[in-house]
């Protein structure tokens, strides 16, 4: 009766997955040994000013060398310093909600208790923020709370593009790449200038930056620095506590570069970032009794040097070291007695080697072996903890005839908390003319359980003091203890069944197209992610107080899918416009499973009668919508000087909240309103190098401070730039 049971889910699975479900393995990649290194023709060494040479359409994130926007064989985006100026936004988040397809989930505005601000990460196909890597110039950005780097930390002042691979590229960047990357490129430059402006908008906000780039034959040095402010902003009148509590925060760019031959050359990356928030809390009060600060510091140090040995071959040596601080200081107001404190340090420490080489005309072999070793320490955790990653990854790039391009690779983890992981990929680009083509690609992604995953001991002195155990901390034994003791009250089933994390999988495919016509450009591209062992928090136990202890299994499969148009082109000369369509469809295949069993039931109203949920009531994976629409138009005439843009971005409803126990959200009340940003830009050169710039953001004042906290309703910033 088992094999019959298990052969029918199976089946259903297979039901649910449509024909992606079928295994697909490829490891398909050439090797090359490295002693036929030795037996390269030598051939001309590139220009140094080509390899600095600014042009838009060229992307390095996808394949970890410059290549062609046209020619990359993934789903791919390109944000160009242009549309960022134009836009007239401040902050890395502002910009990225703006583009098709990506998502901006929000957790909470300001700094809450024991957790940092979680507020403000991207989803990338209906995977959530957790899965995207974010990277500076090509390294790993740390500071995740929840799972999220809050994006908001990032000016967009010494940007020169971002680049955005959407899909799992878990082969080329490992772990939290299971969805997708993020890359910010920031300014590189052969030319002396200096510039800097100031801006003043709504709830007191103030930005102020200044940049300088100094060159000479040998080396160039580029400096940036900015500051931030803001008073906060309240979105509920009804509450005492801020939506969003005041802020500010300082950041400093340096980089380095210098020549030492035409073939090699040493580039030094530094940043360094520090933002302090203020927090007001009423806890078990209708007045504000609680009040500190959350204070965050980052840098980074990333020296890189690159060695061309021939034409043909090339060296790039990276060190990379980065730190991450989050110290939170709650006190009761009037007594000063302390509330709640924790320091949380993180640290990540990174040497790679990657090697290059374009053994004949039409092929490239991409070699890479690196060590990180990572560090944590907080008063959350038990102990200090420690993680240490070896991997090594290969790239074969064959431009197999002037029609058909095919990408190969992968990667092997060696992971001193769980087992080694090898990750492969495939990709191919078929061009029918010089017009159209088409894109496969397939991926498979990782993700290791973090540190909170596996390590969290955490007891919130709010609601009534839940409890949150990581996976390796979690004992049975000590529950059966504090039951006998009258700490725990009851111990449930799920709590037997808490193990040692696998790593969350996902295998990814993308099939898409491109036409050009003379005036505009058509993109379309169906997607479908499957993952297995998703890892969640649960319930185990209830305390003597009825509050909860929550520990972490991997427990869920689930998918996301859909198709994204984008289409774009100009009008003129002087104007140019996109516009972008998201269908997403998300589940969780045990629900599905269920529902196609008659086995899920749930209400129409929260006090309503249950009925038997049909797959038409399936509102998919929380926190996703499907349907996201964006239209921008940019206007830019170098004549006159007058430029600007309207962009106007949709949203379609998301599921929230669970209220009636079946998992997902059904119900009205269950749900998040679908909202319609419209942004707006006007700027206008004064002289040859002063330019002024006037921006109002949601002109619809659209606002919900439970599930958009980010969004503070009608804001303008007026500004004024320089450029010497």
């Amino acid at each position: 009766m088992d094999q019959t049971r298990n052969d029918a889910e199976n089946d259903q699975e297979k039901l649910i997955s449509i024909v992606f479900m079928s295994k697909f393995y490829f490891i398909t990649v050439t090797f090359l040994t490295i002693i036929q290194f030795s037996v390269l023709k030598a051939q001309n060494f590139p220009d140094d000013s080509l390899m600095h040479k600014e042009i838009d359409e060229l992307i390095i994130t996808a394949t970890r060398n410059e290549r062609q926007l046209s020619n990359v064989t993934v789903p791919a985006l390109l944000i160009n310093s242009r549309n960022i100026q134009l836009s007239g936004s401040l902050r890395l988040n502002e910009i990225l909600e703006e583009q098709t397809g990506l998502f901006l989930a929000s957790g909470t505005g300001s700094t809450s208790v024991g957790g940092g601000v979680f507020g403000n990460g991207i989803q990338i196909q209906g995977m959530a923020p957790d899965y995207t890597l974010i990277m500076l110039d090509g390294e790993p950005l740390i500071g995740r709370h929840g799972g999220i780097i809050d994006l908001s930390r990032f000016t967009i002042g010494n940007i020169r593009r971002i680049e955005v691979i959407k899909g799992p590229s878990s082969a080329l960047y490992g772990s939290e790449a299971m969805g997708g990357v993020i890359n910010i490129i920031t300014e590189e430059r052969r030319k002396k200038y200096f510039s800097g402006g100031i801006g003043l908008g709504s709830f007191l906000k103030s930005d102020i930056y200044a940049s300088a780039n100094l060159d000479n034959k040998k080396s160039t040095l580029y400096l940036f620095g900015n500051f931030n402010s803001s008073q906060g902003y309240d979105l509920n009148k009804s509450s005492v506590e801020k939506t969003m509590d005041p802020n500010r925060s300082a950041s400093f760019h340096v980089k380095f570069l210098h020549r030492f031959t035409e073939k090699a050359r040493l580039t030094w990356n530094n940043r360094f970032f520090q933002g302090i928030q203020k927090s007001y809390f009423a806890i078990n009060s209708e007045e504000i009794n609680i009040s500190g600060s959350g204070k965050t510091t980052e840098f980074n140090i990333n020296p890189t040097f690159t060695n061309y040995f021939t034409g043909n071959l090339r060296s790039t040596l990276k060190f990379y070291l980065s730190y991450y601080s989050y110290l939170q200081d709650l006190k009761h107001i009037g007594s000063s007695e302390q509330y709640y404190k924790d320091d949380f340090k993180h640290g990540y420490y990174k040497i790679e080697e990657q090697l290059d080489w374009n053994f004949s005309e039409n092929q490239h072999l991409t070699a890479g072996i690196g060590y990180n070793f990572q560090t944590v320490e907080t008063s959350r955790y038990r102990s200090d903890k420690t993680l240490n990653v070896a991997y090594f990854l290969l790239q074969h790039d064959w431009k197999k005839s002037e029609r058909w391009t095919v990408i190969t690779g992968l990667r092997y983890d060696i992971n001193s908390a769980y087992s080694n992981r090898l990750t492969p990929k495939i990709s191919a680009q078929y061009r029918i003319s010089d017009r159209h083509k088409i894109n496969f690609s397939y991926g498979s992604g990782f993700k290791s359980p973090d540190f909170r995953q596996l390590y969290l001991y955490f007891v919130n002195p709010a609601a009534q003091g839940y409890r949150v155990y990581g996976a390796s901390e979690f004992s049975v034994e000590e529950l059966e203890k504090q039951l006998a003791q009258g700490l725990v009250t009851k111990i449930l089933p799920e709590a037997y069944l808490i193990r040692k994390l696998d790593p969350e999988v996902s295998h990814g495919f993308n099939f898409g197209t491109n036409y050009k016509f003379k005036s505009f450009n058509i993109d379309v591209n169906i997607f479908y992610n499957n993952v297995r062992d998703l890892i969640n928090y649960i319930p185990v136990a209830y305390t003597n107080n009825n509050s909860l202890v929550f520990s972490y299994m991997n427990i869920k499969k689930a998918f996301t899918g859909g198709i994204e148009f984008n289409i774009g082109g100009t009008i003129r000369k002087s104007i140019d416009w996109n516009s972008g369509y998201q269908f997403l469809l998300t589940g969780d295949q045990d629900i599905v499973s269920n529902i196609l069993d008659d086995k899920v039931f749930g209400r129409d109203e929260p006090l309503g009668a249950s009925r038997r949920m049909t797959l038409s009531d399936y509102g998919g994976l929380i926190g996703r919508s499907p349907h996201m629409f964006n239209f921008k138009i940019n206007y830019n005439d170098a004549k006159t000087g007058f430029g600007g843009s309207v962009r106007l971005i949709y949203r379609s409803k998301w599921g929230v909240i669970d209220l009636d126990g079946n998992g997902f959200a059904n119900m009205n009340d269950e749900y998040a309103k679908g909202n319609t940003l419209l942004n707006f830009s006007v700027q206008k050169r004064l002289s040859e190098n002063i330019t002024a710039q006037f921006s109002v953001n949601n002109i619809l004042n659209q606002t919900d401070a439970l599930n958009i906290p980010h969004n503070p309703g009608i804001n303008v910033l007026g500004s004024i730039q320089w450029n010497f």
